[in-house]
């Protein structure tokens, strides 16, 4: 575990980058995931704000327009979060954009550009993804057959979730794992077979999928006589939602759907939490040793290199602990872009956890004009 002392020796103004890289690593691989520093999170994040604001042009002016003019501050609560929706107006990197080693796009129309998650770097999303996909949605096995209704990298090589599922499939993916959603198609007859199989041989599986792909799933296949009963040691992740789409169901009833469909006990349900412009997720999981526990439904857990406050979006200033408002997140796996975002995303949080309450379309948020204005 690292302590308050062990990072204190190490932070140093004077300090490269590369000792600050090495150290933000090192906080993410081996910090106790109960535990929460908050002193080792502000040394951390005041740090990496310094560098990024020297070294991200755009973010520098956005910075300066807001009232910062330097990046000297006291702590890690007034570091400037840019919106999302930033990512689809400038390249908002710390180094020359031909010099990433990977490119992640949000979703997006011919009506509106994607935005664009520059990384020269995967060293740090590799370590945050693992670290808490392992803890929250396998920490009694070290390998499973995953069937993904998801993206994967192979066919969505700009999606970070296909580069997520591709990841967690080639570190913890048992033989047999598959993936049935390409450009042309959900694969859901192939899916079928595959969950058939797994339950002949008495193979536990982990089901990952978007909602939206897990709802067509029984919308195609439903039939009165069609249930599962997948083997001890299965479960079930959803991720993302299905509005505007070709239907919606409240959350309750999709979560029976899934248990009655696959037979599984609700406690084996996950859900995740994540965006192209963050480099950690969340995750819901009531799994026996988890680091962390909570009887509530919908709260999702957050790692230690991880801050969410909820904010009010009249004011743009933080809410106490617990209060609804717009939820605003500090990450320091993401290096070489922007470590604090914006969300449009409303919810409360806490110090190591938060509830997602929805998507607030129509909130007007002022920091998102200042942006867009100043890259015009």
């Amino acid at each position: 575990m690292t302590s308050s002392d062990q990072l204190s020796s190490i932070y140093d103004p004077q300090s490269t980058i590369h000792d600050l890289q090495s150290t933000i690593l090192e906080f993410i691989s081996t910090s106790d995931l109960a535990t929460f520093d908050d002193h080792a999170f502000n040394q951390l994040a005041l740090r990496l704000f310094e560098y990024q604001f020297q070294h991200n042009a755009v973010y520098q002016r956005y910075c300066q327009q807001a009232g910062v003019a330097t990046p000297r501050l006291a702590q890690w609560l007034e570091i400037p979060a840019v919106t999302t929706s930033a990512f689809k107006h400038a390249t908002l990197a710390c180094f020359p954009q031909e010099q990433a080693a990977a490119v992640f796009h949000t979703s997006g129309t011919t009506q509106q550009r994607p935005g664009k998650h520059y990384f020269r770097d995967l060293r740090f999303y590799h370590a945050a993804l693992l670290r808490s996909f392992k803890a929250y949605c396998l920490p009694e096995r070290e390998r499973i057959r995953f069937l993904f209704l998801a993206p994967t990298a192979k066919h969505f090589p700009n999606s970070s979730l296909g580069y997520m599922c591709s990841m967690l499939r080639e570190q913890y993916g048992a033989e047999a794992s598959g993936a049935f959603f390409t450009p042309e198609q959900l694969q859901l007859g192939c899916f079928k077979r595959a969950v058939e199989n797994a339950i002949t041989e008495n193979t536990p599986v982990f089901i990952f999928g978007t909602a939206f792909n897990l709802l067509a799933f029984w919308d195609e296949c439903a039939t009165p006589d069609l249930r599962f009963s997948l083997p001890e040691g299965s479960r079930v992740l959803d991720t993302g939602g299905y509005k505007g789409r070709t239907r919606e169901v409240a959350r309750k009833e999709f979560q029976h759907m899934l248990c009655e469909g696959f037979g599984l006990h609700k406690k084996n349900l996950l859900n995740e939490y994540g965006m192209t412009e963050l480099s950690s997720q969340f995750y819901e999981s009531r799994l026996p040793h988890a680091p962390l526990v909570d009887a509530r439904e919908g709260i999702k857990y957050m790692p230690p290199w991880v801050r969410v406050v909820a904010i009010d979006p009249n004011t743009m200033r933080p809410l106490p602990a617990g209060e609804i408002g717009m939820l605003r997140i500090y990450d320091l796996a993401n290096v070489d872009s922007v470590l604090a975002i914006q969300t449009e995303d409303l919810g409360r949080a806490w110090q190591d956890r938060l509830e997602l309450l929805g998507r607030a379309r129509d909130a007007e948020l002022r920091g998102c004009s200042l942006l867009t204005e100043m890259i015009k």
